[in-house]
C-alpha cells in the first residue's frame, strides 16, 4: 500500500458548483435591510448639502444590500440625477444616504 504524500485537502471546494453556492451563502448571511430615515435626518443632510464647501463629510449608505461608511470629498451635487459626484470620480446616489455628518 503507498503513501498519499502531502496533499491538500479542500472539503468544500471540491466543485465549482458547491463553491458558487457556498459563496452565496456567505452573502445572504451579510444582507441588511436598507435603514429609513425621518424628516429630520433628511432636513439635516440637505442642510449639510446646501451649506457644503469643499470640507470633507463622514457618509453612511445603503448599497446591494450592505452598509458602507467612509469620509468623503464631493466634487459636485448633481440635482438632475440625484447624486454626489466625488473627487475620485465614483458617485453615491442621494436616496442610499441615510447619514451624513461634517468632520470636525
Amino acid at each position: 500500500m503507498s503513501d498519499r504524500g502531502m496533499k491538500k485537502w479542500a472539503p468544500y471546494k471540491s466543485l465549482e458548483q458547491q463553491a458558487e453556492s457556498l459563496q452565496k451563502a456567505r452573502n445572504s448571511k451579510i444582507k441588511v435591510e436598507k435603514p429609513t430615515i425621518s424628516n429630520e435626518v433628511a432636513e439635516e443632510i440637505n442642510e449639510i448639502l446646501v451649506n457644503y464647501h469643499g470640507q470633507p463629510l463622514a457618509v453612511k449608505y445603503y448599497r446591494n444590500e450592505k452598509i458602507f461608511a467612509e469620509e468623503i470629498v464631493i466634487k459636485k451635487i448633481d440635482i438632475y440625477e440625484k447624486k454626489l459626484v466625488l473627487t475620485d470620480r465614483r458617485s453615491i446616489k442621494l436616496n442610499e444616504i441615510f447619514e451624513l455628518k461634517n468632520i470636525d
